[in-house]
Parts: C-alpha cells; structure tokens; sequence
C-alpha cells in the first residue's frame, strides 16, 4: 500500500475502486490502536482527472489515506479516542 496523494491519474484512470473507511480506536494514555473498525463507504470510477482531483480532496478530510492499487481499495483513516487505557498502560500510569 502507499499513500494516496502519491497514486497518480494515470496509475487510477479507468479503474473502480472500493473506499473503506477505517476508524482506530487509541489508548488515551499510550494512543496506540487498541481495536480498529472498517466499513464500505462505497465504490467510484476514476474516468477523469476531474474524479481524480475529487479523490484527492475527499481524503484530505481524513487522518491518512493509502491505496492498494492491486487490490482496488483505498483506505480512508480516523483515529478517535473513546476514554479507553490499555491494561499494560495502567500500571504504568
């Protein structure tokens, strides 16, 4: 997978592609992922450089975006932090 910003029109031109949205749940005191949940937003088609710049600002609304072009997926991610420790970082606190 790479970054988002680095997949060019080219690369992407005539392909669907799958957004997934995946949000990381942090630890409050370490903020390391302690779970993480996906969904399917939905798909698109990258038929112009217009879809393509489309693309590109849709995922400055997230933490990250990467792509697995292979795979025709991108991944848009969020980090929320829901008032959850780690056990192992409790007792360190």
């Amino acid at each position: 997978m790479k970054n988002l910003s680095a997949a060019t029109f080219d690369e992407l031109s005539g392909k669907t592609l799958e957004l997934i949205r995946v949000v990381e749940m942090l630890c409050e005191a370490c903020q390391k992922p302690m779970s993480r949940r996906e969904k399917l937003l939905r798909k698109i088609q990258i038929l112009s450089r217009e879809d393509h710049q489309n693309l590109l600002n849709r995922a400055r609304a997230h933490d990250r975006a990467e792509i697995d072009i292979e795979s025709s997926k991108i991944y848009f991610y969020d980090h929320d932090f829901p008032g959850d420790v780690h056990p192992e970082c409790i007792e360190k606190l």
